[in-house]
């Protein structure tokens, strides 16, 4: 009997220990709230955590725009400051032209002495600050350049005008067929007389002539009476025409595809003497014309009718 009773406590014991957990709604609200709670913390975490990524990836690429433009900046500051320096130095050599065709003592202006130019300060390292100084720095010397261009052009004119009525009065000395007066080809002008862009290596340059578009073979006539003084290649010209009129002028014909006369030939005022072409430095068919004056390059257009 004892031992039956013992078993049956022990039995009862076990049912005991498997009862089901039993949650009352109290409790049940706390833990939902709890567990709740939990995921908006690690929802409100997470969502924090991917702002500041994305934000730090915006200012990462922010930052990187802004160095890009800074260095866009640094590079078309530089290169305005190359530009200005050229300015500078053509700014003195027309200066040193002027002093040097009689016309008295260098206009005054802005600008030192040839030779003596500052050269721009580096700013391939510059900061957003650095570059507005720079700026300012090129503002005021563009300022400075057109009131000195502008000086430079009423000298030039006047003395170009001079020159034009001296010649005016020269030609009168000659008979009309040994004076340039007639054009060497019908076309249309493509390049001036006096500095210029150099079409084929960039730069800037001196062209001694006038570049006048035609098509290939159209013929290139002789501006006036004279004796040919050179028939070939030349560099840079390719097959040219040189033309001695006599009494100091001279006229060269260049970029022919090809030559119609010889050395020593005698031509006459309208004469066929090549054909117009590209050779030489040229990027397109077209006739080069320039005229000498006691070996001086001097503005076609100043005989040109």
């Amino acid at each position: 009997m004892k031992q039956r009773a013992a078993g049956m406590a022990g039995h009862a014991s076990c049912l005991r220990r498997t009862e089901p957990l039993v949650i009352t709604p109290g409790q049940y609200k706390k833990i939902l709230a709890a567990v709740i709670a939990g995921v908006v913390v690690i929802a409100a975490g997470l969502c924090i955590g991917i702002y500041e990524f994305i934000s730090l990836q915006h200012m990462k690429e922010q930052n990187a725009l802004h160095e890009q433009q800074l260095e866009l900046m640094r590079e078309k500051t530089a290169s305005l400051q190359e530009k200005m320096d050229k300015m500078d130095a053509l700014d003195q050599e027309l200066r040193q032209m002027v002093k040097g065709a009689g016309t008295g003592d260098s206009p005054k202006g802005e600008g030192g002495v040839a030779g003596q130019q500052k050269k721009s300060p580096d700013v391939s390292h510059a900061d957003y600050n650095d570059l507005l100084h720079a700026t300012s720095r090129l503002e005021t010397k563009t300022n400075a350049r057109i009131i000195s261009f502008i000086t430079l052009k009423t000298v030039l004119s006047d003395t170009a005008g001079q020159q034009v009525r001296e010649m005016q009065q020269v030609s009168k000395k000659y008979q009309a067929s040994n004076y340039p007066s007639i054009w060497p080809v019908n076309g249309t002008i493509t390049s001036n007389f006096g500095y210029r862009g150099n079409p084929i290596g960039g730069g800037t340059g001196y062209h001694e002539g006038l570049d006048i578009a035609v098509d290939y073979g159209t013929p290139v006539r002789a501006t006036a009476s004279g004796k040919v003084t050179m028939a070939g290649w030349v560099d840079g010209y390719g097959n040219l025409v040189e033309i001695d009129h006599g009494g100091g002028f001279v006229t060269r014909y260049g970029h022919n595809s090809m030559l119609l006369v010889v050395v020593g030939q005698e031509v006459r005022t309208g004469d066929i003497v090549a054909l117009a072409g590209s050779t030489g430095r040229s990027t397109g068919p077209h006739c080069h014309y320039e005229v000498r004056v006691n070996g001086t390059p001097t503005d076609p257009l100043l005989f040109l009718p």
